[in-house]
């Protein structure tokens, strides 16, 4: 086995919020690593890694934590890195002062810890992608007047998303955005080769994280 193929047969440990953002990560580190196997990817349902709102003086402890779950990853597969997400719940640049929280916070882990920040949350990237949203549901308005636009200062983007979608007049029938829809975006994203192109508008977490991916 040569040590490209050994680094290759190690886990991508995938943290995050919920299960919708796990599994969106994955679909696009997937996509943006072809060269990292599916298989490879580890999304773990606990811990929640969470530190945005934890106070300093329990990081060490919530490290710990941590730290304990992921070692028993490592017993049945090798770690190559971790991917933590977090949503900022703020505007651009928050996402970097939490970047730098979350991997102070795990610095001494013995692999690599990777912050994933969306600013203000990971819906906000969607809006970079609008005709993959669009085809997802076909009764969803189109994202078009969000082009050239800097996303990143998209307060509450999750409601700004679900208001954007909906056409006036929609029926009380209308499938509305869920979190659970954000899987089925990154599919659609993915399927569409948008990642191939550039992004319809701007933000500035959105290409931390995919130069994140890049250098892993």
């Amino acid at each position: 086995m040569t040590a490209k193929s050994r680094e290759q047969s190690k886990a991508v440990v995938i943290l995050g919020e919920d299960d919708n953002d796990r599994k969106s990560i994955s679909i696009l580190l997937a996509a943006l690593r072809r060269d990292i196997s599916r298989a490879d990817h580890a999304p773990l349902r606990k811990p929640m890694a969470l530190v945005r709102n934890v106070p300093p003086s329990r990081l060490p402890k919530h490290a710990d934590r941590v730290a304990v779950l992921l070692r028993a990853v490592a017993v049945r597969k090798p770690i190559r890195c971790v991917l933590m997400h977090e949503d900022a719940d703020d505007v651009e640049p928050a996402h970097e002062k939490l970047i730098a929280k979350i991997e102070d916070c795990y610095r001494s882990l013995p692999w690599p810890v990777h912050a994933v920040v969306p600013a203000w949350e990971i819906e906000a990237w969607w809006f970079l992608f609008p005709q993959a949203v669009q085809q997802t549901r076909s009764t969803w308005r189109s994202l078009g007047q969000y082009a050239g636009r800097d996303v990143g200062q998209i307060r509450n983007a999750k409601q700004e998303l679900q208001r954007a979608l909906r056409p006036s007049g929609a029926k009380p029938t209308f499938q509305s955005y869920t979190e659970a829809d954000s899987v089925l975006i990154a599919e659609k994203i993915v399927a569409t080769g948008a990642l191939s192109r550039p992004p319809a508008a701007k933000s500035r977490s959105w290409q931390t994280f995919v130069d994140t991916v890049a250098a892993l």
